[in-house]
């Protein structure tokens, strides 16, 4: 009976102290199989972190009377507005914004990292081919030979193959976490669209306060040019003095002194917007230097409940991936306490004349079945695990400080929202007593019975009043766009 022949290798690494053990003997292999198949059909290792991500939220809101607990979400929450130039805008920066087609292409990329980790599932196969054509010296011996075998040349053609077999799930644990980073790029990238929507609409809702403010000033202007011609006709008749000229001509200048001041912000809410939009402001200045109103802060707003915020915001969905894909990372490091069982081999032909290239004499092969075992490599594994688990402990502290600040938000909005309601309806009834004193003060001062110091006053009052006003009417619009952001409107 013939001898079973068996060669095991060892080999020492002095640097890394790493000990590897190699079988390359095929018969010797075979007597592995059933621990292989043991491996297969049995899990030895659940490496992958099994993580409790339930948190604890408030039932309700602490501002709810004003709005509803309906679960809606915002998509497309800027058409609430009924402004077809923030319509617009909005469409033309989700098209074209620079940054966002960045983060696209993040979004691509992380999508083909893992399609490409699931390769490692397959075996690879190479091809190999050439030609090699050699010719010795004659000069090299002392005794020159014939010059008959100087040229030697043959052709060599074939296939070969490795598999390395996923036993303890360490390709299908980097696999796992591959998709859930995908995923959380996604989710990014919906937190970005979010982002980008509430700062095209902020930048627009600043832009058309500054024009309304600019509307107010000019309004005031022409009223205290009206008022300076009256103490100026009065002067020249005797019947007001030169310091009523004198005041007058400072409110009138004063006022005039904050036009440019509201253009400088007016062209840099254009520019602004040019950048989110991904143009040149010469492209939307003249559309967008046509003064529109500022749409209505009347809104109906379906709040939910806080845990439905958990539910659609696109930065919370990000971060639960990140946890779920640093605790697949987990698994793949502890799988490499473990030995890769892996298998090689080649076919191919071999021959010094073409003719007898394909001939049964000209074949090759050869089958390398392995195991490879790092026993020893410094803590290098040990420590790898514990910085994975770290990493993990980290994305969960991210994961639960960005559920506080979510719900932190979206109260902090809604109040913000409802005081500016309160504000912009006491802010009214101001601006309107304040028209009434203005009036009843320069009735009295063409009359003689009042004094140009009530005119100054009332004059001052109401340019503060008016400008008071636009400011809140752009306060709660502001609020309304981070509210409905806040609840996670805004990405699908």
């Amino acid at each position: 009976m013939k001898k079973i022949s068996q060669q095991v290798e060892i080999t020492t690494n002095q640097q890394d102290n790493n000990c590897t053990l190699s079988i390359v003997n095929c018969k010797l292999f075979f007597c592995f199989l059933p621990l292989v198949i043991i491996f297969l059909s049995t899990p030895l290792v659940n490496a992958q972190e099994e993580i409790d991500l339930e948190v604890v939220v408030p039932e309700n809101w602490q501002i709810d009377t004003i709005y509803l607990t309906n679960n809606i979400s915002y998509n497309e929450w800027w058409k609430k507005f009924n402004d077809p130039t923030l319509d617009s805008l909005i469409t033309t920066a989700l098209t074209n914004n620079y940054n966002l087609q960045s983060i696209a292409a993040t979004l691509d990329k992380s999508e083909l990292m893992f399609r490409q980790s699931k390769s490692a599932f397959y075996p690879s196969l190479s091809l190999d081919a050439q030609y090699n054509l050699s010719e010795s010296s004659l000069n090299y011996y002392e005794v020159t030979s014939s010059d008959e075998n100087r040229t030697n040349g043959y052709l060599n053609a074939g296939l070969s193959a490795n598999w390395e077999i996923d036993v303890f799930g360490k390709i299908r644990d980097n696999v796992r976490a591959n998709k859930k980073t995908f995923l959380a790029t996604e989710a990014g990238y919906q937190d970005a669209v979010a982002t980008l929507c509430a700062q095209v609409a902020t930048t627009y809702f600043n832009l058309r306060s500054y024009q309304q403010q600019l509307i107010v000033a000019n309004q005031n202007i022409a009223s205290e040019k009206n008022i300076l011609d009256i103490t100026v006709a009065r002067y020249e008749s005797g019947l007001g003095t030169q310091l009523d000229v004198s005041q007058a001509k400072s409110v009138y200048y004063n006022t005039l002194a904050t036009i440019p001041r509201l253009d400088a912000y007016i062209t840099q809410c254009i520019n602004e917007l040019a950048v989110l939009l991904g143009t040149y402001p010469s492209v939307i200045g003249e559309a967008l230097n046509n003064v529109g109103e500022l749409p209505s802060i009347r809104h109906i707003v379906n709040v939910g409940i806080p845990a439905d915020v958990i539910r659609r915001r696109p930065d919370i969905r990000q971060a639960e991936l990140q946890i779920e894909a640093q605790a697949a990372t987990i698994g793949a490091k502890k799988a490499d306490y473990y030995p890769k069982f892996s298998i090689g081999g080649s076919f191919g032909f071999l021959s010094h004349d073409i003719d007898k290239f394909f001939n049964s004499e000209s074949r090759m092969f050869q089958f390398t079945p392995s195991i490879t075992w790092n026993l020893f490599s410094g803590t290098q594994a040990r420590k790898a695990v514990k910085i994975a688990e770290l990493e993990l402990v980290e994305s969960i502290d991210n994961y639960n400080n960005i559920i506080l600040t979510a719900i932190q938000e979206v109260e902090t909005e809604m109040s913000n929202y409802a005081n500016a309601l309160k504000t912009i309806e006491m802010g009214q009834q101001v601006v309107e007593q304040g028209n009434k004193t203005l009036e009843l003060s320069i009735d009295l001062y063409k009359r003689g019975l009042g004094t140009f110091t009530n005119v100054l006053d009332a004059q001052r009052t109401v340019l503060s009043d008016q400008n008071y006003l636009v400011s809140a009417w752009n306060s709660a619009l502001l609020a309304l766009v981070r509210l409905y952001t806040a609840l996670g409107g805004g990405w699908e």
